[in-house]
């Protein structure tokens, strides 16, 4: 039979993932020759046998590639036979320029490590670096592509004799694993005293599982950085930790050993259990259960103020060491600690610990113990983040296993200019397009400070090596004052600057591979508007290159500026001003003011004295939730909003939503008779969680109503529906349901958050564009 040789060149998630092992074992299974090796921009092989041979391969490269894998594109040739007798694992090939593959992520411990973890019988019993080809670090570890042992951080630990004999069997799971250790050669774990660096003597992981046991802090090196953990039921722990993090109310996530366990703590839906479980091991936010029926009880200051609960399982082999003691055994045991509070190792506002020599400075006075080890972060990362809902889980943070996240530009955009785009200065992620595709990092932060702005600086020029990119333009926010914008026109290339909320809805555009028109409700806290005022609640037409601003909510003064942001009693006065220009009436609200201070706030704001108008609709939450007595002064974004959500969702299965009139005027969606509503039923003494539901729900129709009226007037039917405030899972469903009943059709971020994590895509696509279309 005549000899075929087809050679492939296949890009995408193919490199970390153990994709050379199972293109070897497939090959040689159907009796071919030929080879496999990494590039610098993905997958080489080259098959050679029979037609039906290689036509099997590529049957099985489409219906079942490896895990973890995903396949982007592949490209072919037909090419004379070489003669090939075997099928070879060849050197990767590094390439000075040109295209990059994908970035490998990082992957949770696979469930044959972590039995061996726990086996006594394995050489690798109770070691935390136990991995294989298919789990552990890859771009933690990662200095340059492709993806290879001597380009990673574990290039220092030359595998041992039996490691090495591993990593040569194709049919041992390690075939090829470039982080394959073991305690004879492999990196190690130690105990320190963060107050003198000092190496504490004994078993690092059981000196740290006791000092956890007698209610200590100890920070905890994983994969991408550094964690702070303390016992999630001990009262004593938890307000410690929150005095030492600066970190008032805001809710910690909380590590479980298992599913079970995660379970009893929160009602969770099958997705949401795909993410807690899956290999991206995410923080999913869901509807705790009753405090006083679950177990473990947890703290009270683990969450308070909200109905929800952040939980996460084990991502690396020492997490799993630290829940389960010597002798113990996961599916067989109880974990020593039911629950952990697992938090980012830094202080309030500021980046994420990962380099060691600065965890030996910042982590004193945060921790009592650090467990950390030698093998050094190369991109730090944060945990993931989604929030349970209804349709689909609600992307709140990409950051380990989720980013970075790639996006095919619409076929009309193609070929594009290659361009870095900065994103915005809260929940800041950049991203970079190139060869047709939107790569959007991994989550940086809050812009709030120096170090948070370095490590910007750090992750653009890290996406620009790796990815062999030389951007032609740069795209950045709007605001003048924004880090962004000033990091932009530092970098050289002509820069662009981009509208946040047309940013916001172009995001939603690429995510659905359309290029417009569309409508766009975009409903945040705050974005520089054109008129230099600032947006917040807006309908918009929107294409990629160009938007108009067809409507939005009632403006009102943010007294104080940015002050409005955190005193929402500010927004709350100024609203209660607007709703009743005749005097409000008395609420328990006016027993915390100080009359002289609101009266003077009020001449402030009505002059327009330091007091920026905008539209806010995040502003507006604030308003309600501090008029409802849930928030007038807080710690972190939407701390008001998620109290006043949690507080409407008591009123689950209380469906109306009241007598809200729909008058408005060109232009304007009012809301002034929204919190007119709120505050008379206040007054009337209705229970305070069915105004709240009423008020998400009066709300929504309020903004369906609108977009359906220039449904018609402009002639479309698709609604973009994005922004931080979408992050609110009533609201979403209440707008997703009455848009539908209008007729039209929502478009949702699925892959991207709705809220300034997914700007930078946004950015990215309008600026090519606009470039196109010059």
């Amino acid at each position: 039979m005549a000899t075929l040789r087809r050679e492939l060149w296949i890009r995408g998630v193919v490199q970390g993932v153990g994709f050379r092992p199972w293109a070897a074992r497939h090959a040689r299974s159907l009796g071919l020759a030929g080879s496999v090796r990494n590039t610098a921009d993905g997958v080489r092989v080259a098959l050679e046998g029979t037609p039906q041979a290689v036509q099997a391969w590529l049957d099985a490269l489409r219906a079942e590639p490896p895990p973890g894998a995903r396949i982007e594109s592949v490209a072919r040739r037909t090419a004379a036979p070489e003669g090939a007798t075997d099928f070879r694992i060849e050197t990767s090939l590094a390439a000075e320029a040109g295209p990059r593959t994908r970035i490998p992520p990082d992957v949770a411990v696979c469930a044959p490590c972590r039995d061996e973890l726990f086996d006594p019988n394995d050489r690798r019993h109770r070691y935390p670096f136990t991995h294989c080809a298919r789990c552990g670090p890859r771009a933690s570890v990662l200095r340059d592509l492709p993806y290879d042992r001597e380009r990673t951080t574990l290039a220092g630990f030359p595998p041992c004799t039996a490691c090495r004999r591993e990593y040569a069997d194709p049919e041992d799971r390690r075939h090829h694993a470039q982080t394959v250790a073991c305690p004879a050669c492999g990196p190690r774990v130690a105990a320190l005293d963060p107050s003198t660096g000092r190496v504490l003597p004994g078993d690092p992981i059981e000196r740290t599982a006791a000092a956890l046991g007698e209610g200590a802090i100890v920070a905890v090196k994983g994969y991408g950085g550094f964690h702070l953990v303390a016992d999630a039921t001990r009262d004593d722990a938890v307000e410690r930790l929150r005095q030492r993090k600066g970190r008032p109310v805001k809710p910690f996530a909380v590590l479980v050993p298992d599913l079970a366990t995660a379970h009893a703590l929160a009602a969770l839906g099958p997705t949401d259990q795909a993410l807690l479980a899956g290999p991206e091991r995410a923080v999913v936010i869901a509807p705790r259960r009753c405090a006083a029926t679950a177990r473990p009880g947890l703290a009270g200051g683990v969450a308070p103020r909200t109905r929800d609960l952040g939980l996460i399982l084990p991502v690396a082999p020492v997490h799993w060491l630290l829940l389960f003691g010597p002798g113990d055994a996961p599916g067989r045991d109880p974990a020593r600690f039911p629950a952990l509070v697992f938090t980012s190792a830094n202080r309030s506002e500021a980046p994420t610990l990962w380099d060691d020599a600065e965890a030996r400075r910042g982590l004193v006075g945060l921790a009592d113990l650090v467990l950390t080890h030698d093998r050094a972060v190369a991109r730090p990362n944060d945990d993931p983040v989604f929030r349970s809902a209804p349709e689909r889980p609600i992307a709140v943070r990409l950051s380990r296993a989720t980013a970075p996240v790639t996006l095919a530009l619409p076929e009309a955009l193609t070929p594009a200019p290659t361009l870095l785009a900065l994103g915005g200065d809260l929940k800041c992620a950049p991203a970079l397009l190139i060869n047709g595709r939107v790569h959007l990092a991994e989550h940086v932060g809050d812009l709030s400070d120096a170090d948070a702005a370095d490590a910007l600086e750090r992750r653009v020029a890290d996406l620009v090596r790796l990815l062999g990119a030389k951007p032609e333009a740069i795209a950045h926010d709007l605001h003048p004052a924004y880090l962004g914008t000033q990091l932009a026109s530092t970098l050289g290339p002509p820069t662009l600057p981009v509208q946040h909320h047309h940013a916001h809805a172009a995001a939603v555009l690429l995510e659905h591979g359309i290029t417009g028109p569309a409508l766009a409700l975009v409903l945040d806290g705050a974005g520089f508007g054109n008129d230099a005022t600032f947006w917040g609640g807006e309908l918009l037409r929107v294409e990629l290159a160009s938007f108009e601003r067809l409507a939005h909510l009632e403006t009102v003064p943010l007294p104080g500026g940015d002050a409005a942001a955190r005193e929402p009693w500010r927004m709350a006065a100024v609203w209660l001003a607007r709703a009743f220009p005749e005097g409000a009436p008395r609420l328990p609200w006016h027993a915390r003011r100080d009359p002289a201070v609101l009266a003077r706030l009020e001449r402030v704001a009505a002059r327009g004295i330091a007091s920026p108008p905008s539209s806010s609709c995040g502003r507006l939450f604030d308003a309600v939730a501090s008029l409802l007595d849930q928030a007038d002064r807080v710690t972190h974004e939407g701390e008001a909003a998620l109290a006043l959500e949690s507080l409407a969702e008591a009123a689950r299965g209380q469906a109306e939503d009241g007598q809200a009139r729909r008058s408005r005027t060109a232009g304007v969606i009012p809301a002034a008779d929204l919190v007119r509503a709120v505050v008379e039923e206040r007054v009337r003494g209705e229970e305070v969680s069915r105004v709240a539901r009423r008020f998400h729900l009066r709300l929504a129709g309020r903004l369906a109503a609108a977009a359906a009226d220039a449904a018609r007037w402009v002639g479309l039917r698709q609604v973009i529906v994005t922004g931080g405030c979408l992050q609110n899972r009533l609201l979403a469903a209440a707008l997703r349901q009455r848009l539908g009943s209008a007729g039209l059709e929502p478009l949702e971020p699925r892959r991207l958050p709705p809220n300034d994590g997914a700007l930078a895509a946004g950015q990215a696509v309008v600026a090519a564009a606009r470039l196109l279309d010059a």
